[in-house]
C-alpha cells in the first residue's frame, strides 16, 4: 500500500469500491430474480430445468422423490387391458404401463359403487404412502397390498388380478407382476 495518498486519492479508491459492490449486489440480485423466474416462463417445473410431467398441480406435493404434484385420477391402458402380461428383465412392461397412463373417468354410479366395496373391505390403507402417486411408479415391496375385490373389478371394467391398497381416500390400484401403479381413483373412502 501507499502510504502518501492525497485526501482526494483516497476518497476516489473509497469511491471506486464502493461502485463496485454496489455493481456486484445488483448482479447478484438479478441472477436470483431469474433463477426463481425463468423456469416459469419457459414452463419448468422445478429449477433444474426438468420438463413437466402432467402431474395435477391442484394436488399436494408429496414427500418423497422430486416433489413433483401427484396425479389425482389417472389409469394405465396396458394394465387394465392385459393383466395377465408379466414383467420382462428389461422392464418394458413397466415403461408401456407409464406410457399408457390417461385420464380416468368414472360415473357417479360407479364412484358409489366403489365407496361401498372398500368402505366394507378391510384392505391395507395408509395415511401417505411412501411412493409418488403417479401411474407407473414403482411401489417398494414393504407396502402392503391386498388382491383386487371381484366387484371393483367389475366396476373398473378391467384389472384383474391385480392389487390394491387405500392411500388417504384414493384406490391405488397396483399391476401385480410389475408392482407399478396401475390406476389411481380419488376419494374412494
Amino acid at each position: 500500500m501507499v502510504k502518501d495518498l492525497s485526501r482526494t486519492s483516497e476518497r476516489e479508491g473509497t469511491r471506486k469500491l464502493m461502485l463496485a459492490g454496489s455493481v456486484l449486489a445488483a448482479a447478484l440480485f438479478v441472477g436470483l430474480l431469474a433463477w426463481f423466474a425463468v423456469p416459469t416462463l419457459v414452463g419448468t417445473t422445478d429449477y433444474l430445468g426438468r420438463p413437466p410431467t402432467g402431474a395435477d398441480k391442484g394436488t399436494a406435493a408429496t414427500t418423497v422423490g422430486t416433489g413433483v404434484p401427484t396425479q389425482r385420477e389417472a389409469e394405465s391402458a396396458v394394465a387394465k387391458n392385459d393383466p395377465a402380461g408379466t414383467d420382462d428383465g428389461t422392464g418394458g412392461r413397466a415403461r408401456n404401463i407409464k406410457q399408457s397412463s390417461q385420464p380416468l373417468s368414472l360415473s357417479q354410479e360407479k364412484r358409489d359403487k366403489l365407496r361401498a366395496i372398500f368402505s366394507a373391505a378391510g384392505g391395507p390403507k395408509v395415511d401417505r404412502p411412501n411412493f409418488e402417486m403417479m401411474v407407473g411408479t414403482s411401489v417398494p415391496r414393504q407396502a402392503e397390498l391386498a388382491d383386487l375385490p371381484p366387484e371393483a373389478i367389475q366396476v373398473l371394467n378391467g384389472y384383474a388380478g391385480s392389487q390394491y391398497m387405500i392411500a388417504g381416500k384414493n384406490l391405488i390400484v397396483v399391476d401385480q407382476n410389475s408392482r407399478r401403479v396401475a390406476a389411481i381413483v380419488a376419494d374412494v373412502q
